[in-house]
């Protein structure tokens, strides 16, 4: 009963742990999402006079990722150079922040600061400290972390996310005798982060003991107590203490009970089973035959004790049968939820007995190990639609041909929606068990390919002795199978080849990225798409980079393209009616993300050429229209035109001439001598009256450009519009 409560105890702690393990999780998953915000990164870069609409996006940014999560219970990031708090709900500076809407502890303002927010932090835990909100005061443990993420030289910013206390001690109670225990959660610097006693110290020789997971016995101030410790995938570990008293005392009061319960049923049963023995033989052996072969049925009728005690052996016999059926038949279940706890590697080397393979009907003869992972990325050949019940019918086809093909060699588990994981147990000899693993894959392949018309990539670990090793196994096969961003969907990736891969950087210097932007900027589509072309053969191409870099490459190009759209103000969604960021992050492979970025570059480039062709011919039409405005008047040139729309005498000069095919001050001396016809034709106004209003200094320069432009005086033209007039007057009019 001891060992009983012993694991009882343990077992609520471990699951406490996973509970929490999977909250700080999402508290991860949170602290990534807000630190990895181009907004929030754009803001290092911006000073505090032109960052306001940028503070309010990360605000709405911030209030939307609050709502995820239970466990965090607030955060807020403090910018180092202008020393201000920003919040889900308010941006403020940290005197007021700390000293009037959440102080921390009884720390002073400066000693916060030097507590939280000075030095380097990577996901740093602070003890549990009192929050005072106004409202209600309440405890919560502080983590910490640096921005940007892995730069200890230019710290910008400085994260602080707080975990609600009363989340943990609710877990605490979940705990049998947690209310008589002494529990500790200690992060993995051996601190304490939390104390059910309040007392943050811990007593010695305790913290020796719960290195290692498990229970046992501690000895603390000559009283023994039960110890019980587990550590999670965070780090934390956590300490239950309970006197063993606790637990002895309703097993002492069960043990008198039980020995006096025995005593006086020894003393009555010598006496009753003498008895009985003497007077009831026959039926006793009637029951021993029953309890021999179970096939005596249930009598119609009881005649006596004996009776009732064969029938209901009879039906225990039956149900027991029962049992073993039913258990045969969910054996099946069982086996796929081990797999699947063995690939993730949840079962400890002393779980695997053979007792329990054998109940599973799991057999591994061999030595050696794999796990293959195969992915499906492309079954549109296949499916009639993108449902879940098409995606189980690929699921389903997927995982009996393999199961076939691997010919008894090894079990198939579904790990993902569109993903299988294969669990080989090949041969004893490592050549052999390659050569099985490759022709495995090969015909898989194939098939798949052939028959199914679905493209598949396919990721092997390296062989490994032991059923336990199929964790590491798992965990090599998800580490090939992210090279497929660096050779592509439908490949074939072993960790052999990964392995001994160097942490290459990749090559895209700023100057590359200037160019990057200006083609963009220009509507340069041919060389931005060059660019690319360039980068991805530089960097990719060659199949030497690791998979980690070749996300991030694809990352910072597609920055470089999201800062263009920022500048020029361009809508993604008014551009493509879609969400092209979302949709290149979801590119099966770095070729695949670099071609969408193409897509997205042209359609940047035509968006910028169509709005400098609007602009080209805006410009060009009020040029003349100020001409028209302005023709008459004495400061008409090719400089006041200039000055007007504060350009370049000379860019204005080519580019009126470009649009036009004419040159400015030809098409302003053809606008006036326009005007002069008008004049000469409809007035009485002399040739110098006419050359001073259209503003020639004399007649005789006047006449001599409309000669020009005309072939005849100004005299003779005038002379001939009226003739002409005449002579249509002259003409009878019908009707």
């Amino acid at each position: 009963m001891i060992d009983n409560a012993n694991r009882s105890n343990f077992a609520m702690i471990e699951q406490m742990r996973q509970v929490i393990d999977k909250n700080m999780e999402e508290v991860d998953r949170v602290m990534v999402q807000i630190s990895t915000h181009p907004k929030l990164q754009a803001l290092w870069n911006l000073d505090e006079k032109t960052n306001y609409f940028l503070y309010s996006e990360i605000v709405e940014m911030m209030r939307n990722v609050r709502g995820g999560s239970d466990f965090i219970e607030d955060f807020y990031i403090h910018y180092k150079a202008s020393d201000s708090i920003l919040t889900p709900t308010m941006k403020t500076d940290s005197e007021t922040y700390f000293t009037n809407i959440s102080p921390y502890g009884s720390y002073s303002v400066n000693e916060i600061k030097e507590k939280l927010l000075s030095g380097y932090h990577v996901k740093t835990f602070m003890p549990s400290e009192t929050i005072d909100s106004g409202a209600s005061a309440h405890h919560a443990i502080a983590t910490i972390v640096s921005l940007p993420f892995g730069d200890r030289q230019n710290i910008y910013a400085t994260l602080v996310m707080l975990i609600d206390e009363q989340q943990i001690f609710d877990l605490f109670k979940q705990i049998e005798w947690a209310n008589k225990a002494s529990m500790y959660i200690l992060d993995n610097s051996g601190q304490i982060l939390l104390s059910s006693t309040g007392d943050y110290t811990l007593p010695e020789g305790l913290l020796e003991q719960a290195e290692e997971s498990g229970y046992r016995s501690f000895m603390l101030d000559g009283e023994e107590m039960m110890l019980s410790s587990t550590k999670g995938v965070n780090g934390w570990r956590f300490i239950s203490l309970i006197p063993k008293a606790v637990v002895f005392q309703p097993i002492n009061e069960i043990t008198y009970g039980v020995i006096s319960f025995f005593a006086i049923a020894i003393m009555i049963g010598t006496v009753v089973a003498y008895w009985m023995a003497y007077r009831n033989y026959g039926p006793i052996r009637d029951m021993v035959t029953v309890l021999m072969n179970g096939k005596i049925g249930t009598p119609d009728r009881v005649v006596n004790e004996y009776d009732f005690i064969k029938s209901s052996i009879t039906h225990n016999l039956k149900e027991k049968e029962k049992l073993k059926h039913m258990l045969a038949n969910h054996a099946p279940v069982v086996l796929a939820h081990f797999l699947t706890r063995l690939l993730k590697g949840q079962i400890e080397h002393a779980e695997v007995e053979q007792s329990t393979l054998d109940f599973m009907g799991l057999s591994l003869p061999y030595k050696l190990n794999c796990v293959i992972l195969i992915a499906c990325d492309d079954s549109s050949k296949f499916r009639k639609e993108d449902s879940e019940r098409e995606w189980a019918l690929v699921r389903f086809v997927l995982l009996n041909l393999c199961s076939e093909l691997i010919e008894g060699k090894g079990y198939v588990v579904e790990t993902e929606r569109n993903q299988l994981a294969l669990m080989l147990n090949v041969a004893d000899t490592l050549d052999e068990a390659v050569q099985a693993r490759d022709a495995i894959i090969a015909n898989i392949k194939k098939v798949t390919e052939e028959r199914f018309r679905m493209k598949i990539t396919i990721a092997s670990s390296t062989l490994q002795q032991g059923i336990e090793n199929f964790g590491k196994c798992y965990i090599e096969a998800t580490s090939a199978l992210d090279y497929r961003i660096i050779h592509g969907i439908g490949s074939v990736i072993y960790q052999e080849q990964i392995k001994d891969l160097k942490h290459r950087y990749y090559d895209y210097p700023i100057e590359e990225e200037i160019r990057f932007i200006n083609y963009l900027k220009s509507g340069n589509d041919e060389e931005a798409e060059r660019l690319l072309d360039r980068l991805y053969e530089k960097n990719i191409a060659s199949g030497e980079m690791t998979s980690e870099m070749g996300k991030f490459l694809i990352f910072d190009m597609l920055s470089t393209v999201i800062k263009v759209m920022e500048a020029l103000r361009i809508d993604d969604k008014h551009l493509i009616g879609m969400d092209p960021i979302r949709s290149i992050m979801d590119g099966t492979s770095a070729q695949d993300m670099v071609r969408k970025t193409k897509e997205l570059c042209g359609l940047i480039c035509k968006s910028v050429t169509e709005a400098r062709k609007d602009q080209i011919d805006g410009l060009n039409g009020q040029i003349k229209e100020y001409v028209n405005d302005h023709l008459l008047d004495h400061a008409l040139s090719l400089t006041s035109i200039a000055d007007n729309f504060n350009m370049n005498a000379q860019y204005i000069s080519s580019f009126f001439k470009k649009q036009n095919q004419i040159n400015l001050n030809e098409y302003i001396i053809a606008k006036r001598m326009d005007e002069a016809k008008l004049m000469l034709r409809d007035s009485n106004l002399t040739v110098l009256q006419i050359a001073l209003k259209i503003r020639y200094a004399n007649d005789i320069g006047f006449i001599r450009a409309f000669k020009k432009y005309e072939g005849i005086t100004p005299g003779k033209y005038r002379e001939m519009v009226r003739n002409l007039d005449r002579e249509k007057d002259s003409l009878p009019q019908n009707g």
